[in-house]
């Protein structure tokens, strides 16, 4: 689901905003790029490979520990999809719109200068970013990787017990 969402959001509707002759002639190098580019790359082939990550722990593990590590799991899909659209939503797409607003009426030079990514604004627009980073690092990629090391520990447990039940 996270994958189909990013690709229409990300891919599709940021991609082709920016794709479009007369808004690339004024977007390229502002902040609307890494917006597309964050949505569509993370969104599209970040959740494909969690999903692919998800789909090897729960074939490498068995009923008991695959429920145990699901907990995780759950709140890892829910916190990289909400923190990857508060990201979005609340620093890079503003932030990408005030800057091809800035180049439409005082040029293109004038919002890559110091003087405007510089300023008061587009310090705060940056921060408001980090809302959505910690999300994303402490309810998204902590999980996982929780999750991925108790599938680690019960696969080598597997594996013990074979060899101690073979002998």
């Amino acid at each position: 689901m996270a994958v189909g969402f990013w690709n229409f959001v990300g891919a599709g509707i940021f991609g082709f905003m920016i794709n479009l002759p007369i808004v690339s002639y004024y977007e390229v190098g502002t902040q609307l790029t890494p917006n597309h580019g964050h949505a569509a790359m993370m969104g599209v082939f970040g959740m494909l490979a969690i999903a692919l990550m998800v789909f090897v722990l729960r074939q490498t593990s068995n009923d008991t520990r695959g429920a145990y590590m699901e907990k995780y799991i759950k709140v890892a899909f829910w916190g990289t999809n909400i923190g990857l659209a508060m990201m979005v939503t609340m620093s890079l797409f503003p932030s990408g719109l005030l800057q091809v607003w800035d180049v439409t009426q005082h040029g293109y030079w004038q919002a890559r200068s110091l003087d405007y990514i510089g300023s008061e604004r587009s310090h705060l627009i940056e921060w408001l970013r980090l809302p959505g980073d910690l999300v994303f690092i402490l309810f998204g990629a902590v999980p996982l990787v929780i999750a991925l090391i108790k599938g680690y520990l019960g696969v080598r447990a597997t594996e013990r017990d074979a060899a101690l039940h073979h002998d």
